[in-house]
């Protein structure tokens, strides 16, 4: 009766989120694709495999930001489908998480719960609060192609540009299931988006599950976006062989239209695996050996603007709570990861950029 009450009082508008009101982040081609909510751009579909077109559909690390003084919020989503991973939330897979605060300060408000028996759903994410002016960030599945998604807000509520970020180019990451955000529990709880947030900056995720092996046709693509600084943390996706092939060719792609734009190799993180198994302790010492002499080389090359981190600092050795299977962060091991990177990310920005 109560949530009645406040309905009737407090009537939604609501609008889609590609209002021109409403600024969406994340997604490079999201102009030229005429508002879909795909990593990559449309013309690519038979350009790259299959899989890694139908991972791109998946807007991760994507948000709607703005701001508005609106005393209540809700979303009408439709994804592709309703379906769930046995290892992974459904809040964090096929729902959507708000942020609110300051730029650099912003803090979780409320997650919209998808339905387990459809791909469509409603979500009210707050009511009745006081009118005053905020920033929001409305973050978008991780894990499911999104086909559709409306905002609704207060009657009467005003709808202005969010805050700039920092740095106006954004910060790429290209990479593994990790980087695109398995097994974070909420949308907006991976590291790509929280680093975000750290740091006021504009990023975007170009994480493909067990699919990001270094190819020379997203390479191309990744190459299209002009970018502050491009991270490259696919090693997990591919052998030491693979990497001593591919690494070389995607970064000379990236510097044939970007020269002098820093460049973020990321080394394996220690896995559970490790705790134990020897073929995986040499799997993973042999792709942090090729990164590493890659970088050196590179270095003593003259390109002063290529960096390493090292992931076994990032999610060290025997670290608890930090895996949901021995492979995939919880939203504690994103956290670390965060926490670590951003310094990394911060240091070269300001000296790079």
């Amino acid at each position: 009766m109560t949530q009645r009450r406040a309905t009737e009082r407090n009537p939604l508008r609501w609008i889609p989120a590609t209002h021109p009101r409403l600024t969406v982040r994340g997604l490079a081609w999201f102009g030229e694709n005429g508002g879909r909510f795909s990593r990559l751009p449309l013309r690519a579909q038979g350009r790259v495999r299959d899989e890694v077109w139908d991972l791109a559909q998946c807007p991760a690390s994507a948000r709607v930001a703005f701001r508005s003084d609106t005393t209540r919020l809700a979303v009408r989503v439709t994804n592709q489908d309703a379906d769930i991973m046995d290892h992974m939330p459904a809040t964090g897979s096929n729902g959507l998480a708000l942020y609110s605060g300051a730029p650099g300060r912003m803090r979780p408000w409320a997650t919209a719960r998808p339905g387990l028996d459809s791909p469509a759903f409603e979500s009210e994410l707050f009511d009745n609060v006081t009118k005053k002016m905020r920033e929001f960030r409305l973050y978008l599945p991780l894990y499911k192609a999104m086909t559709a998604l409306e905002l609704g807000l207060s009657k009467g509520a005003r709808i202005l540009p969010p805050a700039p970020p920092a740095i106006s180019k954004p910060v790429v990451f290209y990479g593994t299931s990790i980087t695109q955000g398995g097994c974070a529990s909420t949308a907006g709880s991976d590291f790509v988006s929280t680093i975000g947030r750290r740091l006021n900056l504009d990023v975007i995720n170009l994480g493909l599950s067990g699919n990001g092996r270094g190819e020379l046709e997203v390479a191309e693509l990744v190459n299209e976006i002009d970018a502050s600084l491009y991270v490259l943390d696919y090693a997990s996706n591919v052998d030491a062989k693979r990497l001593r092939w591919t690494l070389p060719r995607f970064v000379r792609t990236l510097r044939e239209r970007h020269p002098e734009t820093p460049i973020l190799i990321v080394t394996v993180v220690c896995f559970s695996m490790f705790n134990y198994k020897k073929r995986s302790q040499d799997g993973l010492e042999a792709l942090r050996d090729v990164a590493i002499e890659f970088y050196a080389r590179q270095r003593r090359r003259g390109d002063r603007h290529i960096h390493l981190a090292d992931g076994f600092g990032l999610l060290p050795f025997g670290i608890d709570c930090a895996f949901v299977d021995g492979l995939h962060p919880t939203d504690h091991g994103f956290h670390i990861i965060s926490e670590r990177l951003a310094p990394v990310i911060e240091q070269i920005l300001l000296r790079d950029t």
